[in-house]
């Protein structure tokens, strides 16, 4: 983890509320697929707290993209950055993605802007040769646009598409194709991998469960510092020990990636 300046290279617009910063930083950085930043404008006022952000992709030792919808305040002073404005960036933040023996097949659901999180993974699982099927789901065509849809088609995996309203793919709720996978080909061999709205994430978990399918997914919390110090953005987790610090864990350092089957998706962390 490095606190460094960034300078915004540009930063584009994909869709109406949908933007793609890519940013020089002034020191090396590593970076995993799944791995989150804090940003803000430099030296701004207004918000006080740098937002979290999931690196879309890493072009370079020094350059990285980020992709994120406008939805308040911080990503609105985000999306006023132009070519040569300078951004604050603590990075890189959180756990990553793990393709290990056991995946042979993955599922790879993304849920909104939560494809930005998973862009890198479905790259790496490419050059893997993992057998791998990306389920993008989007209220619109728009939307998916502004998601990275292109970026995702340019991957050449086998890709499934779905919009609320049916501008786009198959109309309805993302969940629906993953059911259908499992139960047509079965979820023993598979891994899904999933980051998206909390509603679709605990649907997604419950699907994993019911055809015993090994998930992770990648969290979305309230975050104020991003290294652990602030506990804003704890979620809670199973444990057969007495309600107490032990049931919950930090997004930021214990995640943001997690085992499905650890979450207590009744409670939803964006609300807490």
């Amino acid at each position: 983890m490095i606190e460094t300046v960034a300078t915004a290279e540009s930063n584009r617009e994909l869709a109406e509320g949908y933007l793609l910063l890519t940013v020089d930083l002034n020191d090396d950085v590593q970076v995993g697929a799944g791995q989150f930043a804090m940003v803000k404008p430099l030296a701004s006022f207004e918000p006080v707290l740098r937002r979290a952000l999931a690196v879309y992709r890493v072009h370079g030792p020094r350059r990285v993209s980020f992709l994120y919808q406008v939805i308040g305040s911080g990503t609105s002073a985000l999306a006023r950055l132009g070519r040569g404005d300078k951004v604050e960036a603590l990075l890189p933040l959180g756990n990553s993605w793990t393709i290990d023996d056991q995946v042979s097949r993955a599922i790879v659901v993304a849920g909104g802007i939560g494809s930005a999180s998973v862009l890198m993974l479905c790259e790496r699982l490419a050059s893997s040769r993992v057998e791998t099927r990306i389920l993008l789901g989007a209220a619109s065509e728009r939307v998916a646009v502004g998601c990275g849809l292109e970026d995702f088609r340019a991957l050449g995996l086998p890709l499934v598409l779905t919009t609320d309203d049916g501008s786009l793919g198959e109309k309805g709720l993302i969940t629906t194709p993953l059911e259908r996978e499992l139960r047509e080909r079965g979820g023993r061999a598979a891994t899904i991998y999933a980051c998206g709205p909390w509603a679709m994430m605990k649907r997604v978990a419950e699907i994993a469960e019911q055809f015993n399918t090994r998930c992770m997914v990648s969290l979305e919390a309230p975050m104020g510092c991003g290294f652990g110090v602030c506990v804003g953005c704890v979620v809670a987790v199973k444990t057969d020990k007495p309600l107490g610090y032990r049931s919950y864990k930090r997004v930021c350092t214990d995640g943001s990636i997690f085992p499905a089957e650890a979450i207590r998706w009744e409670v939803n962390a964006m609300t807490h």
